[in-house]
Formats: structure tokens, C-alpha cells, sequence
């Protein structure tokens, strides 16, 4: 039924595409970014990534391999996969709808964190879907939880269970992406805890976040469910920074 009124308001009110230079309406039911525009989104195409973090190079690299960081500082979680780099235009999407409240942008980026999970990871062994939370100030004052309306979507697409409650942020932080090296590291010390372990244990745990940078939130997300109990935990997000090399 909401398919069927969903339809009729995209004839009586045409969707115009997301992408500020482009101004078509767009072609793709349901959604807010049109197939052309789709179609220049950074997609990795070639080269090597980080068999770990799925960091991308620069270099002429064809294959994948352990980087750097990841062989000195191994993370907590098992693997990290994202759909696509992050510059234009999908930053400007993923900072209005972390931001500027434009959660009608959910369907679109849940579309490419969906292609990437099915595509990059064992998605038939994820059993719970969790997102990286938010401190309960800063959740009040945004109004919303990005990562959650990600994970909850991307839940129901892969007919996983959603649990907003085994991971909780008891202690406020600075922004990460005020931060470099070791202070991002120190940011986050016992910043993440699980309230709910029981539906953790023997559990491979999907965690989801809209951007990943150097991984350092993921990692301390991963330490503490692991320390619950869970069996590995898989990390997706919709955007990926490049290493570069």
C-alpha cells in the first residue's frame, strides 16, 4: 500500500534529483538521486584495497593486501567494506542527511551500503545489524541518530534483526573529525559499551556508520562487543576516505 500512494505523489509531485547541478527529475522510483547522477558517484574501480579495512590506494596496486596500519594496529573487527569513496558528489549527500536533517536521503544511501554488503561481505552470516551510536546529548540535539536510520533500513532489506540497544555511548566525545592520530585514538577510550549481551554472544554482528575515516570509531565499537561475546564483527559504511599511497 505505501508502494502504491508512494507512486501517486511522485506524479502529482516529481522528485527533482539530490544533485545540485543537476535538476532532472529523477528516474529511479522512490528515490532522490537520478540513474545519470548515480552513474558519477565514486565507485571503486580497480586498483587494490586493504583486505582488512577495505582502504583503497592510489598506487597502481591490482590486488588486495594488508596496509600499514592494519598490519601494526591490527582493529578490533574482522573487516570493513564500503560502497563508495567518500568526495563528490556523495559528500554533500551524506552531510545534509547527517546534518542538515535530510533523512528523506535514507533510501538512496541505503541502496549503496545494501549493494555493498551483498557484494563485499558473507551477508547470509550477519545475524544483527547494529549501528554506531550516539551519545544521548548529541543524539537530542540532531534529532536523529544517522547511523541508525541506516541500519535499521539496511536491517529490513537483508531480513537481519536491528538492535539499537546492545551498544550505547555512555560517555560524550569530541568530534573525530576535529581530531588526528593519537588524539582521535584517546577520544574514544571506553567512549562505547554494550547494555545488552545477550543478544550479542555467539553473534557475528554487522556494525554500520555513514563514513569511515582512519576506522578508529569502528575499532572501539568492535572491542567492547567482542568483549561481550559476540563471534566477529563486520563493519559497512556508505563512504570510505582514500588511503593514499
Amino acid at each position: 500500500m505505501s508502494t502504491i500512494f508512494g507512486r501517486l505523489a511522485d506524479l502529482l509531485w516529481p522528485r527533482v534529483c539530490a544533485i545540485e547541478s543537476c535538476n532532472r527529475t529523477s528516474d529511479r522510483d522512490g528515490r532522490h538521486v537520478c540513474s545519470r547522477c548515480l552513474a558519477t558517484f565514486p565507485f571503486h574501480e580497480g586498483g587494490g584495497s586493504c583486505r582488512v579495512c577495505g582502504g583503497l590506494v592510489t598506487a597502481d596496486v591490482r590486488h588486495d593486501f594488508t596496509c600499514e596500519t592494519c598490519q601494526t594496529e591490527p582493529p578490533a573487527y574482522e573487516f570493513a567494506r564500503s560502497a563508495v569513496l567518500y568526495g563528490e558528489p556523495v559528500d554533500r549527500l551524506i552531510q545534509d542527511f547527517k546534518f542538515r536533517k535530510a533523512t528523506w536521503l535514507c533510501e538512496d544511501l541505503v541502496d549503496l551500503l545494501e549493494g555493498a554488503v551483498r557484494a563485499k561481505l558473507d551477508f547470509p552470516s550477519i545475524d544483527v545489524v547494529v549501528p554506531v551510536p550516539l551519545h544521548p546529548k548529541r543524539e537530542r540535539e540532531r534529532g536523529y541518530n544517522q547511523s541508525a536510520l541506516l541500519a535499521v533500513a539496511l536491517a529490513k532489506r537483508l531480513k537481519r534483526r536491528f538492535d539499537h540497544r546492545a551498544l550505547i555511548r555512555p560517555r560524550d566525545t569530541e568530534h573525530q573529525a576535529r581530531l588526528s592520530g593519537d588524539d582521535r585514538k584517546n577520544n574514544l577510550r571506553d567512549a562505547f559499551a554494550v547494555a545488552e549481551p545477550q543478544w550479542i554472544r555467539g553473534r557475528t554482528i554487522l556494525l554500520v556508520d555513514d563514513v569511515m575515516t582512519t576506522g578508529s570509531t569502528l575499532s572501539h565499537c568492535a572491542r567492547p562487543l567482542l568483549k561481550a561475546g559476540a563471534s566477529r564483527v563486520w563493519c559497512a559504511t556508505v563512504a570510505r576516505s582514500v588511503l593514499r599511497s
